[in-house]
Parts: structure tokens; sequence; C-alpha cells
């Protein structure tokens, strides 16, 4: 466990969650919260390549009990001092422009991020 503070990012994909985490692990270690964690494994390795510390988790974030695991791995992993906890995880990637959305695109979709 390191004492040092850390920082979590949720929802690390190619975008946003992505670039959000490489610029935490210039100064902090990261968790790399991911449903799908193919990518943030890789981001992962690219962040310890450079000579950061990240650890990617495979977690559904709408899950409680799921997250509650994480959280307990996480803490074990880092200890109890997170410098920043950034939520960016999204329920499904939007394949129509914003203005177009539905009632029930934008339901589904804040039921998973509020």
């Amino acid at each position: 466990m390191t004492s040092k503070p850390y920082a979590i990012v949720a929802g690390v994909g190619a975008g946003t969650g992505a670039a959000v985490a490489r610029r935490f692990a210039k100064q902090y270690p990261v968790a790399l919260l991911a449903r799908s964690p193919d990518f943030s494994r890789n981001l992962a390795a690219e962040i310890e390549a450079e000579g950061g510390t990240a650890v990617s988790y495979k977690v559904d974030v709408a899950d409680q009990d799921d997250m509650a695991r994480v959280f307990a791995e996480i803490t074990q992993r880092f200890g109890t001092t997170c410098a920043a906890a950034i939520f960016n995880a999204s329920s499904r990637p939007f394949p129509k422009p914003f203005l177009w959305q539905t009632h029930g695109d934008m339901d589904h979709a804040l039921n998973i991020t509020l």
C-alpha cells in the first residue's frame, strides 16, 4: 500500500477519461475504472512505461456491490488518501448528435451518471 495520494478515474475510454487519467498520472498514482477494461489495461501499461503508476479495474459503476468491491481493492492498494475522483462514466456512447437525443436516451444516461 502506498501512502501517496492517488486519483480515481471512472469511465476510462479512448477520449476524455484517458486524457484525464494521463494528466493525473503525471502527479499521482491512478486507479482506472472501466466496464470493458481492454483499453484501460493498455492505458495502465502506457502510464507505467512512462514512469507513472496505474492500475486498471473492471467495474460496472451502476452496480453498487461491484463498486464497493473495487473501492475496497483500491483502498487496499493505494490507501485512504484520494486526491481526486473523476466520474466520466456513461451508459453508452451516443450514436447521434446531442440535439437529436430522445427523452429515453437522456433518461437512461442520467440513471447511470447521477
